[in-house]
């Protein structure tokens, strides 16, 4: 037996599950939909880094998916920043050694 009555809602009193029916799913926004996608991805992300930042480079080196762009950029991002963080280090590591 299920638990969701004809009108979604579950018998138990418990929250409706996260899978939506296909009418409600024609309802949603682009925004709804991508925010519950980025929500879902910082899940996955959060519980097995390793294993989906493997899949993530996949999923980059594959194209076809429409998060592609984003996960380009935020590994763009990354790299940047890293090299930014090592630039500074060392402008202060320089600095207190002259001073010093």
């Amino acid at each position: 037996m299920s638990r969701a009555r004809a009108s979604g809602r579950p018998r138990d009193g418990s929250p409706p599950l996260l899978a939506a029916s296909s009418a409600e799913e024609g309802r949603r926004t682009y925004g709804q939909v991508n925010s519950l996608g980025l929500v879902l991805e910082l899940k996955r992300l959060g519980s097995h880094p390793l294993r989906e930042i493997a899949r993530l480079e996949h999923e980059a080196a594959a194209g076809e998916s429409p998060t592609t762009p984003g996960i380009l950029i935020v590994g763009i991002a990354l790299v940047v920043w890293a090299f930014v963080a090592l630039v500074i280090g060392a402008v202060v590591l320089v600095t207190h050694l002259i001073a010093g």
